[in-house]
């Protein structure tokens, strides 16, 4: 199990599996509950304001409660996002999705390596891309700076190279 909880070994019987995930600092219960919350408040306030007279503020609290819920909807389906790396004996298989497996790379172990991208700004992290056969692909592109480096030092772990690329040809990806 690694120090950092958003890189977490698997148990698995074919070789070293490894989950990366982002920081779910809440739930989705934990998220209905504080919109439910937001609800409750904000119902009312609009209780007050609608005895008192103005019953205008009905259509922009629904709109309030609409945004706000949107919002947390689609930060939750970001943060339930997973990458899982298989490290075989002869093969390394990187699998990622939300709440399944969407996307599937399966590469010879000996053709895969690390390719980093120096951080374009100090508040940045490095890009880490996995490397095979010409193909590149992001890897764990929602892990802080910090997470990132433990990322590194565990695919070395596993043997794999790893190369820098020259700082002028990295851009800023958003």
């Amino acid at each position: 199990m690694s120090e950092f909880p958003m890189i977490e070994r698997l148990a698995d019987n074919d070789g070293i599996r490894y989950r990366l995930t982002p920081n779910r600092s809440i739930s989705w219960p934990g998220l209905v509950r504080v919109w439910l919350g937001l609800a409750v408040v904000t119902g009312c306030v609009v209780i007050g304001w609608t005895l008192a007279g103005v019953w205008l503020v009905i259509p922009f609290a629904g709109l309030e409660l609409t945004a706000v819920g949107a919002g947390l909807w689609y930060t939750a389906r970001k943060c339930a996002r997973q990458e899982v790396i298989t490290f075989g004996a002869t093969e390394v298989v990187l699998e990622k999705g939300h709440q399944r497996r969407e996307q599937q790379w399966q590469w010879p172990r000996t053709s895969v390596t690390i390719l980093l991208d120096p951080e374009p700004h100090p508040w940045m992290r490095e890009q880490v891309w996995l490397c095979s056969r010409g193909e590149e692909i992001p890897l764990a592109d929602f892990l802080n700076p910090r997470e990132s480096r433990e990322l590194v030092t565990v695919l070395q772990s596993q043997g794999l190279h790893v190369t820098r690329r020259a700082r002028e040809f990295v851009g800023i990806w958003f």
